[in-house]
Parts: structure tokens; sequence; C-alpha cells
């Protein structure tokens, strides 16, 4: 009898203390909320912590709604490592949703983890292809792409993200790159067109222009002086004063471009580029002017 006695009063003391701890959880929740609703993150943070501690000192990580809301607080308040730790931990439950995967990449890109932030924003994209997220995740996807040198799959995307934004600047330098980078020059002639189109002291499409410009001119010139020094005949000499005239309309339209951009960017590159010019176009004391300040 005294068995049953202590037995039923252990049993009533357990479930009185799994009541209490119920109720304390319950606290915990309703209080941790509050303080998030209010974007009072560090004190959301601690709330979370001791609940996420409940769980996990009960071997119940699997039922823990609270990972992704800690994470983002985590974030929030300065600590993306333990963002990072909470995240990874929503993503194995049940309760993973768009914000877990939006924070993750966050705070991969605050640790300057760049592969496992493009991996986060894809998951996303794959988990949630009609998210609320979708256009910064495309755009930031984007640039992880130019920043990874994975310039085909940057440029495969680039229709979703010309479509929401078709006067960033950035976004267009961006893409510039890229098909300078996969020797699309028909492409790079359109965004520099466009960059212009925009800004009119664009420095990267009066670079690209003003270099376009200078090689048509210079390998035409090369290529022409070349064949009459083999040939010279009246009629090779003819077709090389043909040449000369495209040869020099070229390079005036290549000094239109130097010119607004060594106004704007000084630098030595820029002023060879004007010394040689001016070399071709026979006007030594500008060529000579700006062979010094190249050097």
């Amino acid at each position: 009898m005294k068995y049953v006695i202590v037995l039923n009063f252990t049993i009533l003391a357990f479930l009185l203390s799994g009541c209490g701890s119920g109720k304390q959880l319950t606290q915990k929740k309703s209080e941790a909320e509050s303080f998030f609703l209010a974007s009072n993150y560090s004190g959301a943070l601690i709330s979370y912590k001791e609940i996420i501690s409940i769980y996990e000192e009960n071997n119940n990580s699997a039922e823990c709604k609270v990972y992704t809301k800690a994470g983002e607080s985590a974030l929030k308040t300065g600590d993306a490592k333990l963002a990072i730790t909470y995240l990874k931990k929503a993503t194995n439950t049940k309760f993973a949703n768009q914000s877990t995967y939006y924070y993750l990449a966050q705070a991969y890109k605050e640790v300057d983890n760049l592969s496992l932030e493009i991996v986060a924003l894809v998951d996303y994209l794959e988990l949630f292809p009609q998210g609320t997220n979708l256009i910064g995740i495309n755009t930031r996807l984007f640039y992880t792409y130019v920043e990874s040198d994975n310039y085909e799959a940057a440029f495969k995307l680039w229709p979703e993200i010309i479509s929401n934004d078709q006067k960033n600047t950035s976004l267009l330098e961006a893409y510039f790159s890229i098909n300078q980078r996969l020797n699309k020059v028909d492409e790079c002639n359109k965004v520099a067109q466009e960059l212009l189109d925009i800004n009119e002291e664009n420095l990267v499409a009066l670079s690209w222009f003003g270099k376009q410009y200078y090689r048509k001119a210079e390998d035409l010139y090369q290529k022409e002086m070349k064949a009459y020094e083999n040939k010279k005949t009246n009629k090779q000499y003819n077709i090389l004063l043909t040449a000369l005239e495209n040869v020099t309309y070229d390079y005036k339209i290549s000094l239109k471009y130097f010119t607004k951009l060594y106004s704007l960017q000084p630098i030595p590159e820029n002023a060879n580029y004007l010394s040689h010019i001016y070399g071709r176009l026979s006007d030594e004391k500008k060529s000579e002017y700006y062979k010094k300040l190249a050097n």
C-alpha cells in the first residue's frame, strides 16, 4: 500500500513538474514574440535561447519552432555566426520557411562565405519559386555569380534581373563585365550605350567605346601600312589613302571618348591612349604633352 502511495505521489509530482515546465515554455514564447514584434531583438534572442535550451535538453529539437526567429534576432544584433547555427538547425525541421533561407543567405554574406551564401540563395529559389523576396534574392544571386566568376550562370539569370530594374547602373555595369568576359562584343556595345544614356559620364562606357574605336583604327592602320610596305604600287597606295580616311575617322571618335574620360579620370592609361591617338593624327605637340602625363 505504501508502495502504491509513493508511486502515485511520484507520478503526481512528475505531472505537476511537466505542467510547470509547459507553462514556463508558453510564457517564454509569449515574451519572445512580444520582444520580436517590438523589434527588441536583443530581448527576443535571450528568450529564444531559453526556449531552445528547453527543447534541446529534452532531445526534441525537431519540434522547436523558434530557430528561424532566433537566427533572425541573432543576425540583427550583430551575431552572424550564432544566426547561422540557429538557421541551419531550422532547415532540419518542418518549420523552415522563406525567412529561414533568406536570413541564412544574409548571415553567410556577413561572414564572407560566398559559396554557402550561393547555396542558401539557390535553395530559396528552388523551395519558394513564388517567394515574396524573389527580386532581392535574384539580384543578390546575380552579384554572387559575378563575384565568383560564374559568368555563364549570371548571364542566364540576367532576364530575371533586368525585368525588374532597367536603369540600375550598378547592375548594368556588372552585366557589362559579364559580357566582356564572355567576349560578347555586340552585347557590350548595347549595354555601354545604355549606360551612357543613363549617365553620359559613365567611366565604364566611355573607356569601352574609346578602346573599341582605337583598336579598330589601329588594326586597320597596321594592316594597310603592312600591305603597302609589301607592295608599293600606285593601286596599293590609293587603297592605303582610302583606308587612312577611315582610320582617321575612327581615331577622332576614339579621341572624343578619351578626352572626356581623361577629364573625369586623369590616369596614366588614359593619357597614354591620348598620346598615341594624337600621334596618329599628326599632332606631335599634343602627343608629347600627353606622353609626359602618361609617364
